[in-house]
């Protein structure tokens, strides 16, 4: 029987979640590659390019993730929270569902740009999708990168936040025109600011705020960029 692989892994490591509803939880982070858009704004690009990412086997991924336990979070209390990000991690369900299989215990987030669906068997192994429609500004094909019906089965779910990066404040009638359509609640819509620096965060943060109460939708803020600054693996 053949082995079913993890085609493309740029990079595992062990920080906290910088976006989101679960910002600040100490998190392994699993990172694919390939990506089915090209955002103009990216700042994971490296992640597209799959021939320079080691492929493995789920068993060789889940020893990398323990290695990396062991050496680097607390003997007394462990992490159990992965977040699976990309590129796009849903173009590897397959291999992503037996991984999944393997970490009985631990609190799973994927991270998905919300254009393909997922299986019921992926699905049920997942407890938060972070699903970040991509807009206009991105520079992809709106047919492409604005699915309404792959983004309705996301809302289905009931585990599922949408987050969208701000650019401009025109951006909002583009996010609540998709909402409406894919019948998304207001009440699981998060606002971040295009920004992979951090120079460009603090200049960003308060006119995304600004948004945010206007139109009462949380914000998330990019607490890895506002750290670290532009940076991979943190």
């Amino acid at each position: 029987m053949k082995l079913a692989r993890l085609n493309s892994v740029p990079e595992i490591f062990y920080s906290v979640q910088g976006e989101g509803v679960s910002q600040g939880s100490p998190t392994v982070f699993l990172r694919l590659a390939g990506c089915n858009l090209a955002c103009s704004w990216c700042d994971t690009a490296y992640s597209w390019k799959r021939q320079e990412a080691e492929e493995m086997t789920p068993h060789q991924v889940l020893r990398a993730i323990m290695d990396i336990v062991e050496a680097e979070s607390p003997e007394d209390s462990p992490c159990r929270h992965i977040v699976i990000t990309g590129g796009e991690p849903l173009l590897q369900q397959q291999e992503l569902g037996e991984l999944l299989g393997l970490l009985d215990g631990w609190r799973v987030e994927i991270e998905t740009n919300g254009t393909q669906p997922p299986s019921d068997t992926l699905a049920a192994r997942v407890d938060q999708w972070n699903v970040s429609p991509k807009l206009s500004h991105s520079g992809n094909r709106i047919g492409r990168a604005l699915v309404p019906e792959t983004l309705a089965a996301f809302a289905a779910t009931g585990n599922a936040w949408f987050k969208f990066v701000i650019a401009h404040e025109s951006d909002w009638e583009e996010i609540r025109q998709t909402a409406e359509t894919a019948g998304i609640p207001r009440s699981r819509i998060l606002l971040m600011p295009m920004a992979t620096t951090r120079a460009e965060l603090a200049a960003a943060r308060a006119h995304v705020i600004g948004i945010c109460l206007q139109h009462n939708v949380r914000y998330s803020d990019r607490l890895h960029i506002a750290v670290w600054d532009s940076r991979q693996g943190v």
